[in-house]
């Protein structure tokens, strides 16, 4: 770690790829990966790690590699758009003389499929002894219901909004548990926060220099788009991510407080009681973006009753 600098990288081939019916993994063939894997995990200068496959290796079937970054600025980079990648591989790759690609079997969809880890490392993940918080997190609790907010259908939509005047006598909306009282650990506006749009911290910067160019006068809608952007968007709860989730549904009317006896709806995931997402976690990035959006009732909710989150429910640390 030492010989590396602060963003520092490295690629370590970890053998043939796990299957679901591995054993918990120090106890198989693959104990000694799984060793160096846990003293990575413990080390104080690892910043994040991930896990991919590659079917191109001369091998009958496929095998692993594992990233292992000193900075998790790198998590921008291995989740960057496969044009992205693309254009670093234009920039950074010389032409060969025979005019022929230069890497054969990689581009930016290819690193597109290296993002997510193939579940088999999460089901072995999830098989370690005590189990990992996020296990419990791989797929929604089929026993809770779900909650939608929806305009033109009075059966299936669970809230009402009032506009009611706020503190600066200007008309505020507000949603309330309409039809039915929400138990604690049921889904709040699934589809609609699932329909949350991204927008890159690089796309924001852009948009906010356009407001600043000189000569062409007040850009408004960019302007008012950047201050909707502020307002209800928010960052992905993984470190180094430049990833914004912007809210564009029913729950963008939630009323905020930072009063926690008002407050009834928390993230899906609650922080992790480290107080921090581990450096390596299959789980965490494979459902990331579940993890970044989903809401829940944190108690139970009364038909007629306002719905309110947190305000800082999404900064880092903030529990459910």
């Amino acid at each position: 770690y030492r010989s590396m600098s602060d963003d520092g990288v490295l690629s370590i081939p970890v053998g043939t790829a796990p299957t679901i019916h591995d054993p918990r993994a120090d106890l198989g063939v693959s104990a000694r990966r799984e060793k160096m894997f846990k003293l990575l995990e413990g080390h104080s200068e690892t910043a994040a790690m991930f896990v991919y496959e590659e079917a191109h290796c001369g091998f009958l079937e496929p095998h692993s590699f594992l990233v292992v970054c000193k900075s998790d600025g790198c998590r921008k980079r291995w989740y960057a758009e496969s044009d992205e990648i693309d254009f670093a591989i234009y920039e950074r790759i010389l032409d060969t003389k025979s005019s022929e690609p230069a890497l054969v079997h990689f581009d930016g969809s290819t690193q597109r499929s290296y993002q997510i880890p193939p579940r088999a490392w999460e089901t072995v993940y999830c098989r370690r002894e005590p189990e990992p918080f996020e296990c419990a997190y791989r797929g929604l609790d089929l026993t809770k219901e779900i909650h939608e907010f929806d305009w033109g259908d009075e059966e299936e939509n669970s809230f009402e909004v009032k506009v009611t005047k706020g503190p600066d006598g200007k008309n505020e909306p507000r949603v309330y548990a309409a039809t039915d009282d929400i138990k604690k650990g049921d889904y709040i506006m699934a589809s609609d926060l699932a329909a949350s749009f991204t927008v890159s911290d690089d796309s924001l910067d852009n948009l906010k220099k356009n407001t600043e160019l000189v000569g062409t006068g007040r850009v408004t809608v960019i302007e008012n788009l950047l201050e909707y952007v502020d307002r209800h968007g928010h960052r992905s709860i993984a470190p180094g991510s430049s990833t914004n989730y912007v809210e564009v549904g029913g729950s963008f009317m939630i009323r905020r407080s930072d009063n926690e006896a008002e407050v009834n709806i928390g993230k899906w995931i609650p922080t992790h009681p480290s107080g921090k997402i581990p450096v390596y976690s299959p789980v965490y990035e494979r459902r990331m973006r579940s993890f970044d959006v989903f809401l829940v009732a944190t108690r139970d909710i009364e038909e007629g009753e306002e719905i309110v989150k947190h305000e800082n429910l999404w900064a880092f640390g903030q529990s459910s």
